[in-house]
């Protein structure tokens, strides 16, 4: 299938039956997955919040006894 054209389904079907995912290759069109990482901020937020989570039980752990 040329690039930039669009998906159409076969006459006097669905239009559901342009997107099956068990079509045949077409160019390796949608069969190539690209790796999208999560940017550095993101995993900052989260170590961020497993620091504050982990230092909050321990401070409430600790209080109980």
């Amino acid at each position: 299938m040329p690039e930039g054209l669009p998906i159409l389904a076969p006459s006097g079907q669905s239009a559901a039956r342009a997107s099956q995912p068990d079509t045949p290759l077409e160019c390796e069109r949608y069969h190539v997955y690209d790796a999208n990482p999560a940017p550095w901020w993101v995993t900052t937020l989260w170590l961020a919040f497993f620091v504050f989570a982990f230092g909050y039980l321990m401070l409430n752990l600790l209080s109980l006894g």
